[in-house]
C-alpha cells in the first residue's frame, strides 16, 4: 500500500544521480584536485549538476543542485553557502532553458556550464577583489604595477577553463542515465 503512493522510478533515478555525484566528490576532492593548472584546481560538481537541469527539468536540476552545493559547502573553506545558493539556481535555470529555449545538446550544456563556471569564479573571486586590505593593494602596486589584480583573475579564468575541459567527460554519463527508462 505504502509501495504504491512512491513512484519507484523516479527513487531509482535519484539513487542513480545520488551514486553519480558520490563518485564526482570523489574525483574532484581526491583526484582531480591533485592535478592543478598553474594553481587552479577543477570544479566538477557544477557541470554535473547543469546536465542533471538539462536532461530532467528545473526540479530535479534545482534539488539535485541543493544537495550537491551543501555538500561542497561542506568540503571547502572560506565559503559558508557559495555554492548552496549558487548550484539549485544553476540547474533550476538550466533545466527551464532546456525546456523552453535551449537543444538538450552539448553545445547547450558546455554555454550553461560556462556561465555556471564563470558564476562560480567570480563569486569566489569577490572578496580578493573588493574588500582586500589597504596592505595587500599595496603590495600588489608595488610588485605588480598597472596589473593589481590580475592574479585572481588569472586563477579564476584559469579554474574555468580547466573545469569546462573536465566538463566534457561529465556530459555523457549524465546523458545516459537521462536516457535509460528505470523501470516502474
Amino acid at each position: 500500500m505504502l509501495l504504491d503512493l512512491i513512484d519507484l522510478s523516479k527513487l531509482r533515478r535519484a539513487i542513480v544521480y545520488g551514486l553519480l555525484l558520490l563518485v564526482m566528490f570523489i574525483l574532484q576532492n581526491l583526484i582531480v584536485s591533485r592535478i592543478p593548472l598553474f594553481g587552479a584546481k577543477p570544479l566538477l560538481i557544477p557541470s554535473v549538476v547543469v546536465a542533471i537541469g538539462l536532461f530532467e527539468g528545473g526540479v530535479w536540476g534545482g534539488l539535485i543542485g541543493l544537495a550537491a552545493g551543501y555538500f561542497s559547502d561542506m568540503g571547502t573553506s572560506g565559503h559558508m553557502v557559495l555554492f548552496t545558493v549558487l548550484l539549485p539556481a544553476a540547474g533550476f535555470f538550466a533545466g527551464a532553458l532546456g525546456k523552453y529555449m535551449l537543444h538538450r545538446g552539448l553545445m547547450s550544456f558546455l554555454t550553461l556550464t560556462l556561465v555556471t563556471l564563470l558564476a562560480a569564479a567570480f563569486c569566489q573571486m569577490f572578496r580578493f577583489l573588493f574588500f582586500v586590505g589597504e596592505d595587500t593593494r599595496q603590495f600588489l602596486a608595488l610588485y605588480l604595477p598597472g596589473r593589481q589584480m590580475w592574479p585572481v583573475w588569472r586563477t579564476g579564468i584559469l579554474q574555468t577553463v580547466w573545469s569546462l575541459l573536465w566538463a566534457v567527460p561529465v556530459y555523457f554519463p549524465c546523458k545516459i542515465i537521462a536516457a535509460r527508462p528505470m523501470g516502474r
